[in-house]
């Protein structure tokens, strides 16, 4: 439509089919998608077409010869311009929508019950025509646009990042936002205990998520196996799986946490956050808490641990210094790695109980932190199942924390004093040697076993 507008001499935009003119590109653009200029440009259109038939009848009339040429044209043509239109219900609610605006500050409820009809009507499933997507494709093509953006800014801007993924899983998974924001503010409300289990309950409930939930089935018994008639199943694509992508989200928005977080504690005031850190570390929590529900339904050992262990850090930092929630979780986290581990064991196995007894380690010390003789009971009992004899800070610490429980001063005073001077005066002689006895040299630096230490020095002091 190359006559429908004209750039006028004082840099006006001209709209011939409406006659109106317009100081701005941007007005410009507004006016080009309003139902009125749109309805003026098919009428001028039409009578364009129209006078340029008539003229074209008039000349074949008097060569006399090409009447059949001409008629042909014309039906294209009204072909063409019929292909151009909208469906008429389309045409309406815009219609419909235009005249809403006149109304919304007068009738906002009237206004209101309108736009929800204009809406049912324009998601209403499309007249199958050729090259059309389907309301699934059109939901999974949004789904993929908003996971892709995600990944591309999450380095340039973690807020928009954040909002990417959450409307691509809420989305996808039809997660309303509601519930997940209850969700959220469980971290504070409840234990680490009672959120993962709304977590848990929410997916097992939840239509698009229940059967992710099933458990895996049993393997196919020799008889039912059969490599020549059953095909090779295509591998599914990970971008598709709910658990991966709650992996992905509850990573990046640790990170993005952590690093907001160290970059504002100063040696002044080492509690300074802010609100979007107790918010990223809320929403992390949970995602993770769903994913924990996932990996137990597949009875994926490791990725439970791992995922567990992450929610223990995050309930340490972001703002959040819930101390005895992340004790709960590195003590499920022992206790999923003790029933796991078989009689008799390898090496990377060695390795993997080793660091279950680490997790007790972590929890006891957070548990003597906060006076929380619950879980130091309970984080001693399963240490004391396990072979710790070669550890000697594990059996120090034990020490002192009973000593804590039972109120025996004079072993905290003398006893224990000396042997956590001891375990530092070691780690500063011995350094990398000492983690043949030392379990906290062999999980962390050498720094920040020293820091781990002087804890308990201070609890005791």
């Amino acid at each position: 439509m190359p006559w429908a507008v004209f750039s006028g001499p004082h840099g006006k935009f001209n709209c011939a089919p409406c006659k109106k003119s317009f100081g701005s590109e941007a007005t410009w653009n507004s006016h080009q998608m309003s139902a009125k200029h749109i309805a003026a440009v098919k009428d001028a259109e039409k009578k364009s077409k129209g006078s340029g038939g008539a003229k074209g009848q008039g000349q074949g009339g008097q060569k006399g010869g090409n009447n059949n040429g001409a008629k042909g044209g014309r039906q294209q043509k009204s072909q063409e311009t019929a292909d151009e239109q909208d469906p008429p219900e389309v045409t309406e609610a815009l219609m419909s929508a235009r005249k809403v605006e006149k109304i919304v500050k007068e009738n906002p409820s009237m206004a209101a019950t309108v736009l929800w009809k204009i809406a049912k009507e324009l998601q209403a499933d499309p007249p199958t025509t050729p090259g059309a997507l389907s309301p699934t494709q059109i939901g999974m093509t949004l789904y993929l646009s908003r996971l892709s953006m995600a990944r591309l800014i999450v380095y340039q801007s973690q807020s928009l990042a954040y909002q990417y993924y959450l409307d691509a899983i809420q989305g996808r998974w039809q997660i309303d936002p509601n519930d997940f924001q209850d969700m959220c503010e469980m971290v504070h409300t409840a234990s680490a205990a009672q959120h993962l289990r709304r977590c848990k309950e929410y997916l097992t409930t939840h239509s698009k998520t229940e059967k992710l939930m099933a458990p895996p089935p049993p393997p196919p018994t020799a008889q039912e196996a059969n490599p020549i008639a059953a095909p090779a199943k295509k591998p599914a694509d990970p971008n598709l799986k709910l658990l991966t992508i709650l992996n992905e989200t509850a990573s990046m928005l640790t990170q993005n946490s952590s690093s907001s977080l160290s970059s504002r504690v100063t040696s002044a005031n080492k509690d300074s956050t802010t609100i979007d850190d107790r918010v990223l570390s809320e929403t992390a929590l949970t995602l993770f808490a769903m994913a924990v529900a996932l990996f137990e339904a597949g009875e994926d050992t490791q990725g439970t641990v791992d995922a567990l262990r992450s929610m223990a850090k995050l309930y340490q930092s972001g703002g959040l210094r819930l101390t005895y929630s992340a004790a709960a979780c590195l003590i499920r986290s022992a206790e999923i790695v003790s029933s796991s581990s078989p009689l008799s064991f390898d090496e990377q196995d060695k390795e993997h109980i080793e660091k279950g007894t680490w997790d007790l380690f972590q929890a006891l010390l957070l548990a003597m932190e906060t006076g929380d003789f619950v879980r130091m009971q309970k984080a001693i009992s399963m240490l004391q199942d396990r072979d710790i004899v070669s550890f000697q800070d594990v059996q120090t610490v034990i020490e002192v924390a009973r000593a804590v429980m039972s109120q025996d001063n004079d072993f905290l005073r003398n006893t224990a004093t000396n042997s956590l001077d001891y375990l530092l005066l070691l780690l500063q002689e011995q350094g990398v040697a000492a983690k043949s006895e030392l379990l906290i040299c062999r999980q962390i630096s050498l720094d920040a076993s020293m820091t781990a230490l002087e804890r308990v020095q201070r609890l005791i002091s």
